[in-house]
C-alpha cells in the first residue's frame, strides 16, 4: 500500500507531467512515504496521482533504472528491500560522495546560505518534536541538500539523490519513539559539529561530522531486523 499523494497540475507537454510524477516518487522515496517492500500497480498509483498510466509507467521505469523501484513477477511496482550486505556497501558509497560534497560546501557556501543553513538545522530539531516521524525526516533531507547543492556541482548532487533513493526508504523507517530516542540526539550532535564546521570554513571538520551521522544510522538500522540477509 502507498500513502495518498498530491493531485499533480496537468501541464500541456506529456513530458513535464512524466517528470512531474517522477519528482513526486522520488519526494516519496527520500522522505520514507514508501517502505522498504511497498507495492502498488501503475493503476493504483496513477489514480492516486491523479494522471493517466502513461506518465506514471515512464516515471517508474526511470526509477527501476536506477534500482529505486523494482517490477516484481506479477507485474506490481515495489520499493527494493536491501540485503545487509547491500546497504553497508551503499553507506561507504554515501559516505565517499557526500563527505567530498561538504568539503565543497565549507569552501563554497555563501554567507546568507549559511544563514539558512541554521534555520533548517534549528527546524530539525524543532521536527523531533513532533509525533510525526515524517517532519524530522523531511528537515532532515532539507538540511542535507541544502549543503549538498551549496557545493555547487550539479552533477555530483545527482548521483547523491540517487543514493538517496536507494537508501531513503530504509533509513526513514518508523522504528518507534523508544528506539529513536538515542538515534535522534546523536543526530542533533552531528548535525551541530556539521554546521559548525561549515561556518568556519573547515572542510575536514565538517566531513568528520558527516562520517558520524551517516555511520550512525547505518549502525541504527544495522541494529533492527529490516535488512535481508
Amino acid at each position: 500500500m502507498i500513502p495518498d499523494s498530491p493531485h499533480v497540475t496537468r501541464p500541456e507537454r506529456p513530458d513535464s507531467l512524466t517528470r512531474q510524477v517522477h519528482d513526486i516518487l522520488c519526494e516519496m522515496l527520500l522522505s520514507g512515504q514508501l517502505r522498504p517492500d511497498d507495492r502498488m500497480s501503475m493503476r493504483d498509483l496513477a489514480d492516486r496521482l491523479g494522471v493517466s498510466v502513461m506518465p506514471v509507467r515512464e516515471a517508474v521505469s526511470r526509477l527501476v533504472a536506477s534500482g529505486a523501484l523494482e517490477v516484481r513477477p506479477n507485474r506490481a511496482v515495489a520499493v527494493p528491500v536491501l540485503t545487509r550486505a547491500g546497504f553497508q556497501d551503499l553507506t561507504e558509497i554515501r559516505i565517499y560522495n557526500e563527505t567530498y560534497a561538504v568539503r565543497l560546501a565549507a569552501e563554497r557556501m555563501p554567507v546568507p546560505a549559511m544563514d539558512e543553513m541554521r534555520n533548517l538545522d534549528r527546524r530539525f530539531r524543532d521536527s523531533l518534536a513532533s509525533p510525526d516521524g515524517r517532519d524530522a525526516v523531511r528537515a532532515n533531507k532539507a538540511l542535507h541538500f541544502h549543503i549538498y547543492e551549496a557545493a555547487g556541482s550539479p552533477v555530483l548532487c545527482e548521483v547523491i539523490s540517487t543514493m538517496w533513493l536507494k537508501a531513503g526508504p530504509v533509513i526513514n523507517l518508523d522504528l518507534g519513539d523508544a528506539s529513536r530516542r538515542n538515534r535522534n540526539a546523536a543526530s542533533v550532535r552531528n548535525h551541530a559539529d556539521l554546521v559548525a564546521a561549515i561556518e568556519r570554513r573547515d572542510g575536514e571538520a565538517a566531513a568528520m561530522a558527516l562520517i558520524a551521522d551517516i555511520r550512525s544510522a547505518a549502525e541504527f538500522i544495522l541494529s533492527r531486523d529490516v535488512l535481508r540477509g
